[in-house]
């Protein structure tokens, strides 16, 4: 556990450069929002629309595809996302597998899907506001999160966006 932070403390640390430091605003935030942040730390970020109409962003760490998923949404602000990746795998890593890590790790919940896919998500409440440093946190976390899953798992390669 102590290595994933110290991973993330390095991976923001090395980040390409940071945003400028500002408030975002009560109420939520929006897909551009986010988009800045993961390119001031140097990820691609493309938009995108879900399948209920709500934003949605793609984009990609230690070679996964990741998406980020919006609720909540009232004008293109939402008061909520999800950071969330899914691995097809030829052997399921198992269901005690997976609630090991839910058991050790503090962030990053694991489940499997109704195939035995593996899964990993956060989620970020927004909805009082934040700043763009505490996105940029939450980015680190999750750049750092992905490849730790990956390894668990027991991973190799990856997978098309789920």
């Amino acid at each position: 556990m102590r290595g994933l932070w110290i991973i993330a403390g390095v991976a923001l640390a090395l980040g390409a450069t940071q945003v400028q430091a500002r408030p975002l605003p009560a109420g939520g935030v929006t897909a551009a929002e986010v988009i800045e942040v993961l390119q001031a730390s140097g990820y691609r970020a493309q938009a995108d629309v879900d399948g209920v109409g709500d934003p949605m962003v793609r984009s990609a760490t230690d070679g996964t595809n990741f998406l980020i998923y919006f609720y909540g949404c009232e004008r293109d602000r939402c008061t909520s996302i999800q950071f969330s990746v899914g691995f097809e795998m030829n052997q399921s890593p198992g269901l005690a597998k997976i609630n090991e890590w839910n058991r050790e790790m503090r962030f990053g919940r694991a489940y499997l899907d109704s195939d035995m896919d593996p899964f990993v998500e956060i989620d970020v409440d927004m909805e009082l506001g934040a700043t763009t440093e505490q996105l940029q946190s939450v980015i680190g976390t999750w750049t750092a999160l992905v490849p730790a899953f990956k390894e668990f798992i027991d991973f190799r390669s990856a997978r098309s966006w789920r």
